[in-house]
């Protein structure tokens, strides 16, 4: 914790925080009427994040800022303590399943995992999504096993509260039944696979759809809500399709959630169907390998995985395959596992073949703490020499891999890539560059007063470019940036920035082509 406070004052302020600061500080204000526009995807848990600058003004009532700087870097410690919850559900959970060791091994490979490093400081819906989702099946496994209604309550609260994270979270509405069905299907007890069909089970089904849609409305402080579907202009086809299909009776037809939410939605749907870099979207086109889509790649976040992923993980997973395949591993799967692997390998598949806004490796990070929990299955079905000695050397392994990042985690590449300055060649966005190294870049330019940063043209000399500039991924300058793309960096600051020394000859060559 003392480390990330540290990285936490350190870090600039990235591209994204300023405005899901914004809005969790609309909600606290009690600002229903949400700007779809400015905010679009954001989501009204990150008002947790804004709890530091609400208490400050209550004890100041006067208060006044003219920078969200500070606002950030207090809400950013909200995000931590998240992270920090999220590491003892990961150790309980793992400990429930297969004893003290192993949890304590899922806890330190989560402990040192470079991408929670990074991102579970930002002021942003990535870690509660990450928490709340793994509460939910957490609860939901607990709810199978003991058939506590105190349980299915915990699971349809912590389901209602990755709702009003990320609405990759809507997905759950599709999983929880599923793991339900799949778990009673395997139930050899023929009473136990009855008992949810009682009226006790319609009572927790009403309870379960209640809970959410409370939450919901509340968190978006029921703005909007009840509005006759044809009141809605819709920008998706789907929700376009399902108001044409019922316009007959659409004045008629009124939702039950906030407008602000529905809304929202239907634009996060709308910008995923369009894909980027093309007018009207949001970021420029997906980028892996060195080429960009419009609509992504369906090999995107393996790749983003195999470089982003330190090699002890990869490991892991590896074995995690191999123990999959033995007898007490299957018998336990519907029991255990199927709650942990099946959610993992639906949002992989889902991430990689149905979703454009590929961005960076944040959006499949609410996998990873399943994968943490599964990996202490290792410690039960491996022989003790495997476990005993591999297993440690792999923590120390990572532990040494991921060191050499601090205090600036976010541009970890594993050693696939071993010249960092290269690791654009491979990745790119989100993964390698957020904007939160500004700090890192100030202090280069102040040292090396020759060097020019982002020229509007070939230019000779010492010249920086911003990673993501360079290969077209910011909408608003998307071709500019072109006649750097093939020239080969001499340095790099922190992977994200890099520096070229451009020849007269080479910037007048260039000029020709890009005038």
């Amino acid at each position: 914790m003392i480390l990330q406070s540290y990285c936490i004052q350190l870090l600039s302020p990235n591209y994204d925080e300023g405005s899901f600061a914004a809005y969790g500080a609309s909600i606290l204000k009690r600002e229903g009427n949400k700007d779809i526009v400015r905010f679009d995807s954001k989501l009204p848990i990150t008002a947790l994040n804004m709890i530091p600058r609400a208490v400050e003004q209550i004890i100041h009532p006067g208060l006044t800022k003219n920078s969200e700087v500070s606002d950030i870097i207090s809400g950013r410690y909200v995000s931590l303590l998240a992270a920090i919850l999220l590491s003892l559900v990961i150790y309980y959970w793992s400990d429930k399943l297969y004893g003290k060791n192993a949890g304590l091994f899922s806890f330190f490979i989560y402990l040192i995992s470079p991408n929670f490093l990074a991102h579970g400081i930002f002021v942003s819906s990535d870690i509660f999504a990450c928490l709340f989702m793994t509460l939910c099946l957490l609860y939901l496994w607990k709810y199978c096993r003991e058939k506590k209604t105190k349980d299915f309550v915990l699971m349809s609260l912590f389901t209602s509260m990755a709702l009003i994270s990320k609405f990759s979270m809507v997905h759950l509405l599709l999983i929880i039944p599923a793991l339900l069905i799949l778990n009673f299907l395997f139930l050899k007890n023929g009473t136990e696979h009855r008992r949810f069909f009682t009226r006790k089970g319609f009572l927790l089904f009403l309870s379960f759809l209640f809970i959410n849609w409370f939450v919901i409305s509340a968190a978006h402080l029921f703005y909007g809500m009840f509005l006759p579907l044809n009141d809605y202009h819709f920008m998706s086809s789907t929700f376009a399709g399902i108001q044409s299909l019922f316009h007959f009776a659409g004045n008629y037809l009124f939702i039950p959630l906030p407008s602000s939410y529905i809304s929202s939605m239907d634009a996060v749907m709308y910008f995923d169907h369009i894909g980027g870099g093309v007018p009207g979207s949001l970021n420029g086109p997906p980028y892996i390998l060195g080429m960009n889509s419009v609509h992504g790649f369906w090999y995107y976040y393996f790749v983003v995985l195999f470089y982003k992923l330190p090699i002890p993980v990869l490991i892991l997973i590896v074995l995690l395959l191999f123990v999959a395949f033995k007898k007490d591993f299957i018998s336990s799967f519907p029991k255990n596992e199927m709650f942990l692997l099946l959610p993992a390998i639906y949002f992989l598949i889902y991430m990689n073949f149905f979703y454009s806004t590929q961005v960076g490796i944040r959006h499949i990070m609410i996998i990873f703490p399943l994968l943490y929990v599964s990996f202490g299955s290792i410690f039960r079905y491996l022989m003790p020499r495997v476990s005993g000695y591999l297993l440690p050397l792999l923590v120390v392994f990572q532990l040494v891999s991921v060191s050499f990042y601090f205090p600036h985690f976010l541009p970890y590449t594993n050693e696939l890539i071993p010249d960092r300055k290269l690791a654009y060649k491979k990745i790119a966005d989100t993964n390698i560059c957020y904007g939160e190294g500004a700090v890192y870049l100030k202090k280069y330019l102040e040292k090396n007063k020759d060097a020019v940063y982002l020229p509007d043209k070939p230019t000779a000399g010492k010249v920086v470019m911003e990673v993501n500039e360079m290969l077209d991924l910011n909408i608003q300058t998307m071709g500019k940036y072109d006649w750097a793309r093939n020239l080969t960096p001499v340095d790099a600051i922190q992977s994200q920035y890099l520096v070229f020394n451009v020849s007269k000859e080479q910037a007048d060559s260039l000029l020709k082509i890009h005038p």
